[in-house]
C-alpha cells in the first residue's frame, strides 16, 4: 500500500491498567507531515468525520483529539495536498499517530480564483445548492460563504461538483458553522437522480441570546426526531417501535396503468400517421395512451406486516449489520410531515401519509457502528423522507438529544 493513501507509520497503544476500563474517552495525538519531505505541516486540519471532534495542528504538526471510544474516520487536509482518511476502532489507548499527505499541485491551480464568472457558472451554482443544502427550513437559512473553491463541470446531461477546499457553510437554522470537504456531487438532470459524498465537521455557533440558543435547541430535536440518524440509534439500542418507526417489507413493481414502452411508441407512430386526417375515431384514445407516458414506470407494493428488526439486521452488542432484500418502507408516526416537504412534490403526487415515509435500499451489507459510523455508505440508498433531508438538516453524530 502506498504511504501516500494512508500513511499511519505507527501507532502506541499504552494501557493504564485499571483506568483503561473505565475511561470514558481515548485520547490520539500525532504529528502531520509532507510525504514528500517528512517536513512538518503547520496548521493542517484534523477531525474526527461527521462530529464536532477536530482540531488544527500547531507549527509542528502535532495534534491532539478526545474522542468517545467506537469506530470512527479521522480526515486529515490541507490545502495543496491529498486529504487522508483513516478508519479505526478507538477503543484503546492513549494512541499516536503519524499522519503523511501527498502534495497535489492541480487542485492549487484550480484553485486560482477568476475576477469575474459566468451568469452560466452561477445558475450551476444555484441548482447545486438547492439540492446539496435542502429546499427545507434550514436549506432556506443556510449560505455557502465561500463557494469559489467548487469545482464545477455542467454537462449536457449531468452537474458534477467537487472542493478542493473546505466549503465554510452557516446554517442558521441549527446554529452550525459547518466545514465541508466535498469529494463529490453529481446530479443527473433527465433521470433527477443526485448524489454526493464529503467529510463534514461541524462547530456550534458560539453565544447568542437564550431566544436564539432556545430556537436552535428545538430545530435540532426537529430534524433528529424521525431522522435516519435516529432510525439508526432506535435499531442500535433495540427500540424501534417504542421511538416511534414502523418498518414494512417494500418492493418496487411493474405499474398496471403505465403501457409499455413499445406500446407507447407504437401508439405514437399511430398518431403520426392519422394526423394527416382530416379525422380520425382513434385519436382520442391514442391521445389517452400517450399521456399515460407520464405515469411511473414501476409503483411500490407494501406489506401490511410490520417487521421485527431481526428479520433485516443483527445486532450484536450495538454493532448492526443490515442485510435485507429489496426494500424496506420506514414510516415515523410521532411527528407531522413538513409543509416543505409537501409542497416539493407536484399536484396529484402529494404524499398519502401525514407521516414522513422514507425507504431503503441495500447494494451490498452494510455495518453501522455504535459510534453511527457506516462501513460503507455507498451500499446504502435513501428514498423518500430521508433523501428530501439535505445537508442543512443534518447533524453531527455525536449529537445528543439530551443537550
Amino acid at each position: 500500500m502506498s504511504k501516500h493513501l494512508v500513511a499511519v507509520l505507527f501507532a502506541v497503544f499504552l494501557l493504564i491498567g485499571s483506568n483503561l476500563g473505565i475511561a470514558q474517552q481515548v485520547s490520539i495525538t500525532g504529528r502531520i507531515v509532507d510525504g514528500t519531505t517528512n517536513e512538518p505541516l503547520p496548521f493542517a486540519s484534523v477531525f474526527i468525520n461527521n462530529s464536532m471532534q477536530g482540531s488544527i495542528a500547531d507549527q509542528n504538526g502535532q495534534f491532539e483529539l478526545k474522542v468517545n471510544k467506537g469506530v470512527y474516520e479521522i480526515i486529515v487536509s490541507m490545502m495543496g495536498y491529498d486529504r487522508l482518511v483513516y478508519q479505526a476502532d478507538f477503543t484503546s489507548g492513549p494512541l499516536t499517530y503519524l499522519f503523511e499527505l501527498a502534495p497535489l499541485v492541480v487542485e492549487l491551480k484550480e484553485l486560482e480564483v477568476k475576477a469575474e464568472r459566468s451568469s452560466e457558472w452561477y445558475e450551476n451554482l444555484k441548482t447545486f445548492q438547492f439540492f446539496f443544502l435542502g429546499s427545507s427550513e434550514n436549506g432556506m437559512r443556510s449560505e455557502i460563504l465561500n463557494p469559489e473553491v467548487l469545482v464545477i463541470d455542467r454537462q449536457e446531461s449531468s452537474l458534477k461538483v467537487r472542493s478542493v477546499d473546505f466549503l465554510e457553510i452557516e446554517n442558521h437554522g441549527l446554529g452550525f458553522h459547518i466545514r465541508y470537504l466535498l469529494s463529490s456531487f453529481e446530479y443527473y438532470i433527465e433521470e433527477g437522480i443526485f448524489r454526493y459524498m464529503g467529510y463534514p465537521s461541524y462547530m456550534e455557533f458560539d453565544g447568542g441570546s437564550r431566544l436564539k440558543l432556545n430556537r436552535w435547541a428545538k430545530a435540532r430535536k426537529r430534524a433528529y426526531l424521525g431522522s435516519w440518524m435516529h432510525f439508526k440509534r432506535a435499531l442500535r439500542d433495540g427500540i424501534v417501535s417504542e421511538e416511534g418507526f414502523e418498518v414494512r417489507h417494500m418492493e418496487l413493481i411493474p405499474n398496471p396503468d403505465r403501457p409499455d414502452d413499445q406500446t407507447i411508441e407504437d401508439a405514437k407512430k399511430r398518431m403520426q400517421e392519422i394526423n394527416q386526417l382530416p379525422y380520425s375515431l382513434f385519436k382520442d384514445s391514442l391521445n389517452a395512451l400517450i399521456e399515460k407516458e407520464k405515469l411511473p414506470k414501476t409503483i411500490e407494493k407494501v406489506e401490511e406486516e410490520l417487521l421485527a428488526s431481526n428479520s433485516y439486521s443483527r445486532n450484536v452488542e450495538g454493532t448492526i449489520e443490515l442485510d435485507f432484500e429489496n426494500y424496506l418502507q420506514i414510516t415515523y408516526k410521532h411527528a407531522k410531515l413538513p409543509k416543505e416537504y409537501v409542497r416539493s412534490f407536484h399536484s396529484g403526487y402529494r404524499p398519502v401519509s401525514e407521516n414522513p415515509v422514507s425507504s431503503i435500499r441495500l447494494i451490498a451489507p452494510l455495518t453501522i457502528y455504535p459510534s453511527g459510523q457506516e462501513s460503507n455508505p455507498l451500499h446504502l440508498h435513501l428514498y423518500g423522507y430521508w433523501a428530501w433531508q439535505k445537508m442543512a438538516d443534518s447533524l453531527p453524530m455525536d449529537f445528543s438529544l439530551e443537550d
